[in-house]
């Protein structure tokens, strides 16, 4: 009896293990089309063909991420606006976020996006580990800093300190148009001239 039990738990170890097994390797290769599909469609050229994406490519282009800097560095749009942890939750980030901006540019017409109602809410699109991947140091200059140290990592150092306490404080909440100077006239501007081009034409046609 006691061998008969011996032997269906050695049994039922190879089965889980095989299980264990086989699970891992379906995961792993379902994860490099995943990756592939996450990467193709998140290049700054794919994020920027969306008409009301349009001034964020151009003042982002005009930034210092988007290359206005002396290495001539450029950030990916996905670097901050997807968080880097696993495919899995970057697969959704993109998922839903890209549904959205889909849903407004080809189903609603959408002419611009609403920077007063977005901007507020940017700390729920804009993720730290992006900022951190590139800005390694940043944190541990912010530890380390005195009354001496550059008023930056002083700044830093209340900000850090802030974040085990304050799950809503982020990067973004300090450094809000860093990435899109100027984001907000941009908008306001090419609003004044669709709304001019509008006028244009009804005047044109009242006159015909």
């Amino acid at each position: 009896m006691k061998s008969l039990l011996k032997q269906i738990r050695t049994v039922r170890g190879a089965v889980v293990a095989t299980l264990i097994t086989a699970g891992a390797g379906i995961g792993l290769f379902a994860s490099l089309p995943a990756s592939e599909v996450l990467h193709a469609f998140s290049t700054n050229e794919y994020c920027g063909t969306c008409h009301t994406m349009e001034p964020a490519s151009e003042t982002f282009a005009r930034s210092i991420h988007g290359g206005n800097n002396s290495q001539g560095f450029v950030a990916d749009c996905v670097s901050c606006h997807l968080p880097d942890s696993n495919v899995v939750d970057e697969l959704w980030v993109k998922g839903t976020s890209g549904m959205r901006h889909l849903f407004g540019e080809y189903v609603l017409q959408m002419e611009a996006l609403d920077y007063d109602e977005l901007h507020p809410k940017r700390t729920e699109y804009v993720f730290d580990s992006g900022c951190l991947n590139c800005h390694k140091a940043l944190e541990d200059r912010a530890l380390e800093a005195t009354t001496e140290s550059p008023i930056s990592d002083q700044t830093h150092q209340l900000a850090f300190a802030r974040k085990d306490s304050d799950s809503n404080w982020q990067c973004s909440s300090c450094h809000y148009d860093i990435a899109h100077p100027g984001l907000k006239r941009e908008m306001r501007l090419r609003e004044e001239e669709r709304m001019h081009e509008i006028a244009t034409l009804l005047g044109v046609e009242n006159n015909g």
